[in-house]
């Protein structure tokens, strides 16, 4: 059902052209761009925090493989001394030594991360506090925009329940005018009961995703109508 509304974006099939929008679709496209742009700003504030995780993700695996190493060493330097330590002591794995050695190389970068982490977290959190509010105005623009093309169809309603009831106004004057003439009141009952019949045939089906599918729409499309 096409909006008619002059205030509403009323797109071209043919030529794709537009006209203006309402101020509330105005207002929903611009907080549209708003909330795309905040989101942009947040994945870019999100990335050194991945960087600078991975780092400290990189230490705690290296520690926790040094402490399986090791744990494998004491093992066999409690066996040799349960068998008396009589041959030549056992010296720390060459995965011990190595994964000591990775994580001797990466210090320097754990501090550094370490450093530079609480201000890209406070970044990523504004960023985060950003998109926040963008989508709450977002929101708050669309339910906006849903009550405006509430209104345009609801004004499409009153006019087809007018012409409908103009028909049945034609139907109740035949009605009435038999009602008076001699003999006419059997016609007048039969009309009556074919307007009861014609009420109770009419009904459609419940379309339940219309309106799921219009707040979906608007949340990337201001222009979209019911």
């Amino acid at each position: 059902m096409a909006e008619s509304d002059p205030m509403s974006l009323a797109r071209s099939a043919n030529v794709g052209a537009s006209v203006a929008l309402s101020p509330a679709r105005d207002r929903l496209g611009q907080a549209i761009a708003a909330l795309a742009l905040a989101q942009r700003d947040l994945e870019d504030a999100t990335t050194p925090v991945r960087r600078l995780d991975a780092v400290l993700a990189e230490a705690a695996r290296l520690n926790r493989e040094l402490a399986c190493f090791q744990s494998e060493d004491e093992a066999e330097l409690g066996q040799w001394i349960a068998q008396g330590s009589f041959s030549i002591r056992p010296q720390p794995s060459a995965a011990t030594v190595a994964a000591n050695a990775s994580l001797v190389a990466l210090a320097p970068e754990v501090r550094a991360v370490s450093s530079a982490l609480p201000a890209a977290r406070a970044a990523q959190e504004a960023a985060a506090e950003r998109v926040r509010l963008a989508a709450a105005e977002r929101d708050a623009a669309l339910d906006a925009v849903a009550v405006e093309a509430a209104s345009v169809a609801a004004r499409e309603l009153t006019e087809m329940l007018n012409r409908a009831l103009a028909v049945e106004a034609r139907i109740h004057s035949l009605r009435e005018a038999l009602g008076v003439r001699p003999g006419g009141l059997a016609a007048s009952e039969k009309i009556t009961g074919t307007v009861r019949q014609a009420k109770a045939a009419a009904g459609v089906l419940r379309n339940s995703d219309a309106g799921r599918r219009l707040l979906d729409a608007l949340a990337l499309d201001p222009a979209a109508t019911l």
